[in-house]
């Protein structure tokens, strides 16, 4: 008779699972890479995206920016503001942070 409980892997070639700061630590990776990738298909360079986004109210050097999108040390709405900055097609829904929270789905 099997007992219940957690399972065992006995095949060392088995993965572990990721951490939290190890799965945040590659997709922090990968969002600084979608942005990088977006200037350099554009032309862009960190100071032209400075001015851009000095245009939508964030003002940020070029040299801060740089060393944002390099650590990847930035929040998914400043992504959004570089990746729209540059004329990114994104498709999201405008709302204002007080719009979200007086939703009653």
């Amino acid at each position: 008779m099997k007992k219940p409980g957690r399972p065992l892997c006995l095949d060392p070639r088995a993965r572990p699972v990721a951490t939290e700061s190890e799965t945040m630590d590659r997709l922090n990776f990968e969002a600084g890479l979608l942005v990088k990738r977006a200037m350099r298909a554009s032309g862009w360079t960190y100071a032209d995206l400075a001015t851009a986004l000095r245009a939508m109210g964030v003002r940020r050097s070029a040299t801060v920016i740089n060393r944002r999108i390099n650590r990847g040390n930035f929040s998914a709405g400043f992504l959004l503001a570089c990746l729209a900055a540059m004329g990114q097609e994104l498709r999201l829904r405008s709302a204002t942070p007080r719009e979200t929270t007086d939703r009653t789905d």
